[in-house]
């Protein structure tokens, strides 16, 4: 009963005439229904039932308009504030009742009903319209009319105006598509002009960033090419395979297919068709320079670089800084590096004049093209561990002679001014140190 509290009261001054009524404040329509009055003492007993009919008139109805739907206009009427529920009814102006297209209603926290219908309107429909909206339980109604215009329903037709929309659209597209195209256009030959002008400028960047590469590479290898860490390597006849045949002087070496009879010490190699220089080293910046002679065919097959004082003489070996030999090979018309895996280096020509440059501080074996001082390759992190370091050529071609460069005197570089002579010493038999042959 907590609805109630604070709303009701009973009235006590009818009781000498047997009359007890019961006053509702504030009126709701949870207050709907039935209520019933008892009156009894110790003798007498008795009861009635009152009913209670809450009635709310809402606001006057609201007419909007809505859009164009099946040849039509649609149009909604909408009133709230009823109790009970209502009737929305839509006549024609002969009081004929038209069909709703929808009606809905709601209720809100107060109890009180929002009711709203919704017809369409064709141009058939001459006259005013009235939206009624009744109240059955006090038999009242209220009623709000409109009048349509015809020129609404011109626009009711909805091919016309979807045509209408869709050639403003194209002509505005058509129009926007132009101006667009033109602007491209002219922006496509701005960047053209542009990229033409960055590509000029990028190709001038390109020359200069050479100019200063080649600058810079021949700085350096000048530095390392110094007259002081020039050596003049000669060959060991001591390792020599024998099918290598070493000048009197030991500064070049050509192969022949005889093998000659010389003694199968430790130190010769006797698979590979190798030989090792007499000097060792193990510290310090030294390079010499090997000059290939002869012709060099496709199946002409040499190679000249470095290898560790350990390196393995005996039977077949892998030639590559695993077995502690780093050195470029050159076979099949081309330089190659002495790797687990091989790949050929883009030379044309192949260079015969090479400087084999050591590095034993900061363990770098390269190779140089001393015809115009550029870099073929180099070795980079060669593990020499303490080790000594020795020249290592490798030969197996006929018709093609490897010599040693001598004149320490002379510039190392053609930018410089100079160059080496040819070796003068005649192809000979395999010595021994003291110039004889040996067995």
């Amino acid at each position: 009963m907590w609805a109630y509290s604070g709303r009701t009261e009973l009235a006590r001054d009818g009781l000498s005439d047997g009359r007890l009524d019961l006053r509702i404040f504030g009126l709701r329509p949870s207050d709907d229904g039935q209520y019933v009055c008892t009156v009894k003492d110790a003798d007498d007993y008795g009861e009635t039932i009152v009913d209670l009919d809450v009635t709310a008139s809402g606001a006057d109805p609201h007419l909007s308009l809505g859009g164009y739907e099946a040849g039509g206009v649609r149009v909604l009427c909408r009133s709230a504030g009823w109790y009970p529920l209502p009737q929305l009814l839509w006549r024609d102006a002969r009081g004929q009742h038209l069909p709703l297209v929808s009606q809905t209603h709601s209720q809100d926290q107060e109890g009180l009903f929002e009711i709203e219908g919704t017809v369409i309107v064709t141009r058939s429909m001459e006259g005013p319209l009235s939206c009624v909206v009744r109240n059955s339980r006090i038999q009242q109604e209220w009623k709000f009319s409109l009048h349509i215009a015809a020129p609404f329903f011109h626009n009711a037709q909805p091919w016309k105006v979807a045509l209408v929309l869709v050639l403003v659209l194209l002509a505005v597209s058509i129009g926007l598509g132009v101006y667009l195209y033109r602007k491209q256009a002219a922006q496509r030959r701005e960047l053209v002009k542009k990229d033409a002008k960055l590509a000029e400028q990028a190709r001038q960047l390109e020359e200069k960033c050479e100019r200063l590469d080649q600058q810079a590479t021949e700085l350096a290898w000048r530095r390392f090419l110094l007259p002081e860490n020039r050596v003049k390597v000669t060959l060991d006849p001591h390792t020599a395979h024998p099918e290598l045949i070493l000048s009197e002087d030991h500064r070049s070496v050509r192969w022949q297919m005889i093998r000659q009879q010389v003694p199968d010490t430790p130190e010769r190699f006797d698979f590979w068709c190798c030989v090792l220089g007499h000097e060792e080293f193990r510290e310090g910046r030294h390079w010499w320079e090997v000059k290939v002679e002869g012709e060099l065919e496709m199946y002409s097959c040499w190679a000249v670089g470095v290898a560790k004082e350990s390196v393995e003489r005996k039977g077949k070996i892998n030639m590559d800084p695993e077995e502690g030999i780093w050195a470029l090979l050159y076979q099949q018309g081309h330089l190659t590096p002495l790797r687990s895996t091989r790949t050929p280096l883009p030379l044309s020509p192949v260079p015969t004049r090479i400087w084999v440059c050591l590095d034993c501080t900061q363990q770098h074996v390269s190779f140089i093209n001393a015809d115009n001082g550029f870099e073929i390759f180099t070795f980079t992190a060669a593990s020499f561990n303490g080790e000594s370091i020795r020249p290592w050529f490798w030969l197996e071609t006929l018709g093609i002679q490897l010599c040693l460069r001598d004149s320490t005197h002379e510039n190392p570089s053609p930018a410089l001014g100079g160059s080496c002579p040819s070796p003068t010493t005649p192809a000979s038999p395999l010595l021994d140190p003291a110039g004889t042959t040996q067995e």
